[in-house]
């Protein structure tokens, strides 16, 4: 890893002075402790978890958060399913108003907001990974299949980048917006690349409670320009060590007694590139179906072991789910990305108070597709994946 620092309009056309952490694939963290061995008092952070704390508290002293995030009132829900429960009631206040999605195929509109009109100081870093020459020509290929060196004269670009950004609107420590190609103005929709720089950032870290994930258009993402949450929790998740049941081609799924309905991958050895692509498979199938989605990542146990496992590997979850359009506050916590994997920010005092993991699970299936639904759409994959 090497850190290096330039200028590059990030911006509004703003020059900005701007870290560039480069990586390669020997940077990665693919092993981690158990969470009995971790010790919150002692917390071990490598250079990536140093860099991007610093920086993310920098920007808290210097007020360019909507709100100070203090420390959360936090608990575990009584049950079999761990939940933890966070009062954030500033989130829930202050946040930006959400865009109005009303479909999964909304193209990117540059007259709305999007992460090209953020201040110079909301950046932290330009994330810049380093690969093997093979995988940089597939990368050099576009989605139509031309290469960029081929592309009409007109047509070429300087390579647009990848950026790391405080969400102002923080729903826990760290979090952080991770922004794929941030010149590209791509709309809310995965991309087997995008979802590789994810995976991969998630594995930079060396702390068991750092996540990412992703909602999709019409489930509950709030602005239609390609990103990704990150952020630490320092609590342990029952989905990292629920039951997972095979699937079909190295996919699988969660058990049937899980609340929301979804599918399951993992990190097998080294092979990043492959679970990135594993997972785009089946999440471009329900973008092109139109089939609202979340995806979390976590490191967990390898299926199939018990939470107190050594076993440990990178867990990637898919949740297709019910369609959520306009502004929704019905919930004492909105079902996107964090609630299916089980935390929980939740909205209001009195329900953080009241909440029992029978009124979560009852929320989380409000959201999900039946099993009736799901077993159809697994039928259909299984299909079109041969």
């Amino acid at each position: 890893m090497a850190d290096t620092t330039g200028k590059d309009a990030i911006s509004n056309g703003h020059q900005k002075e701007i870290l560039r952490y480069t990586y390669t694939p020997e940077d990665l963290v693919l092993q981690s402790s158990p969470w009995k061995k971790f010790s919150r008092s002692k917390v071990k952070y490598n250079k990536f978890d140093e860099e991007l704390c610093r920086r993310w508290d920098e920007a808290m002293e210097a007020g360019m958060f909507r709100y100070k995030l203090d420390a959360l009132q936090t608990k575990i829900l009584p049950g079999t399913l761990r939940f933890v429960a966070q009062l954030n009631v500033k989130r829930a206040q202050e946040r930006r108003a959400p865009q109005n999605i009303i479909g999964m195929n909304h193209p990117f509109d540059p007259k709305k907001f999007n992460f090209t009109k953020i201040k110079p100081g909301e950046v932290l870093f330009e994330l810049c990974p380093e690969r093997d020459s093979s995988h940089q020509e597939n990368e050099r290929v576009s989605q139509n299949g031309t290469a960029s060196d081929e592309a009409p004269t007109s047509k070429r670009v300087k390579k647009s980048s990848h950026v790391v950004i405080i969400n102002v609107s923080p729903l826990a420590y760290g979090n952080i917006l991770l922004v794929p190609s941030l010149q590209d103005c791509q709309p809310q929709v995965l991309t087997e690349e995008a979802l590789l720089l994810a995976i991969e950032m998630t594995l930079l870290s060396q702390h068991q409670g750092f996540r990412m994930g992703f909602n999709s258009l019409c489930a509950y993402s709030s602005v239609n320009h390609l990103h990704f949450h990150g952020y630490y929790l320092e609590h342990e998740l029952g989905t990292e060590s629920c039951v997972i049941v095979p699937f079909h081609s190295g996919i699988h799924v969660l058990n049937s007694d899980y609340p929301a309905l979804g599918f399951a991958f993992q990190l097998q050895g080294k092979d990043v590139t492959g679970l990135a692509r594993q997972v785009y498979k089946v999440a471009n199938y329900l973008q092109s179906h139109e089939i609202a989605h979340n995806v979390f990542m976590t490191r967990g146990t390898q299926f199939g072991e018990d939470a107190n496992s050594p076993n440990r590997t990178l867990r990637v979850f898919l949740w297709p789910r019910r369609p959520v359009t306009g502004a929704k506050d019905d919930f004492v916590f909105n079902p996107a990305l964090c609630e299916l994997a089980g935390h929980l920010p939740i909205k209001v005092e009195d329900g953080f108070k009241s909440l029992t993991e029978e009124e979560a699970v009852k929320t989380l299936k409000t959201q999900s597709l039946s099993k009736e639904e799901f077993d159809a759409l697994k039928t259909e994959i299984a299909t079109v994946l041969g």
